[in-house]
């Protein structure tokens, strides 16, 4: 199929997904442990806006802030009109797109699409099965793009056909989940595990080239992975040492583990925009 065909057909399949995934609603899973919409208000801090709540505002704001940028950088590759920035910018519109759905609901939203005129408050929402969607797409485009960056054409294969094997699998888990109600199929956790292993794949390839060309272009990605290390480390020591709920019921400060990761991502966002994009320029 040509370049154009692969497009249409992606829309369509992309189309489909997301329609099947606000049509199978799984409004039966709940959160765990179940938790009353009153009782969740009574946690965290909200603005009510008419007859709209909104929660956590700052948190709002800061994945808004990092979903707008993160867009920008996207647009900005693409700019470039080059096949190889084309995919980062592919890649990194949809990582921001990623970013304001996830934040619509577990943020900004997240008690009007999951508590409001409910007994219990749901595990979930059309916001966020789309948001693992999409951010699947933006892995997978970020294969195909390292792949195009740093590697001769005849080693590319098996990085792109994880890429296009996985863009066609992993939405059907997604969709097959929410259609049966299993809440594994369609937790973060299962993401995570099937795309996650892909940024060590992508540190050791640059690690490999870089030892055998000492170019400037991998060694900048190592260290981009190397912050994306330290960026999803920070999220988790700062989760399970539980400075949120210190910090909110000690100083009424709402500074979230979700906060700190996506200001540190806004962070990396630049730190690709001012070094790694000048390189890849120049490809």
């Amino acid at each position: 199929m040509s370049k154009k065909q692969y497009s249409i057909v992606f829309v369509i399949f992309s189309v489909l997904v997301l329609y099947l995934l606000g049509v199978f609603i799984p409004d039966n899973l709940l959160l765990e442990p179940h938790i009353i919409p009153s009782e969740y208000l009574s946690n965290i801090p909200y603005w009510t806006i008419g007859n709209i709540i909104l929660i956590v505002p700052s948190s709002t704001f800061f994945v808004y802030l990092l979903g707008i940028i993160t867009i920008l950088l996207g647009i900005s590759f693409l700019k470039l009109k080059k096949e190889v920035t084309n995919w980062w910018g592919i890649s990194i519109v949809f990582w921001g797109l990623g970013a304001i759905l996830a934040g619509t609901s577990y943020q900004g939203l997240g008690y009007e699409l999951k508590c409001s005129g409910e007994t219990y408050c749901l595990f979930t929402s059309w916001f966020e099965l789309s948001y693992l969607y999409v951010t699947a797409v933006s892995i997978t485009t970020l294969a195909v793009a390292i792949a195009k960056s740093i590697l001769p054409k005849g080693k590319q294969k098996p990085l792109l056909y994880y890429a296009l094997v996985s863009t066609i699998i992993y939405p059907i888990i997604l969709v097959l989940g929410s259609i049966l109600e299993i809440r594994f199929l369609i937790s973060y956790e299962l993401f995570t595990i099937f795309f996650m292993p892909l940024f060590v794949v992508f540190f050791v390839y640059s690690i490999i080239n870089y030892r055998k060309q000492k170019d400037e272009l991998n060694k900048t990605l190592i260290i981009a992975w190397i912050l994306f290390l330290i960026v999803n480390v920070s999220y988790y020591v700062y989760f399970y040492l539980g400075f949120t709920e210190l910090l909110y019921d000690n100083l009424g400060i709402w500074f979230s583990a979700n906060d700190v990761l996506h200001v540190l991502l806004i962070l990396w966002m630049i730190y690709i925009w001012v070094k790694v994009k000048p390189l890849l320029r120049e490809i």
